[in-house]
């Protein structure tokens, strides 16, 4: 099955119900615990999971490999210096 996440186009594989990509159930069965009219709100489109996680990797001081970079790069990095 054929899913689009960050990486661009890529094979993915579907794991107890989920696109896992290339991360394990484990790592990502932190959505699990979201409730129900977030989760909503995430499928309609009115929450950008991918801006939080940007915010949250600046918050970290992280670049896109996870790496520490330093606060004020990461905000630049992540296009949060604006």
């Amino acid at each position: 099955m054929k899913h689009k996440y960050l990486g661009g186009d890529k094979e993915m594989e579907k794991k107890a119900q989920y696109s896992a990509g290339p991360f394990t159930v484990d790592e990502i069965g932190f959505i699990q615990l979201a409730d129900a009219k977030v989760l909503a709100a995430v499928a309609r489109g009115e929450i950008d999971l991918n801006r939080i996680a940007r915010e949250e990797m600046a918050n970290r001081g992280l670049g896109l490999s996870g790496k520490w970079v330093g606060f004020e790069m990461a905000r630049t990095i992540h296009g949060l210096d604006k």
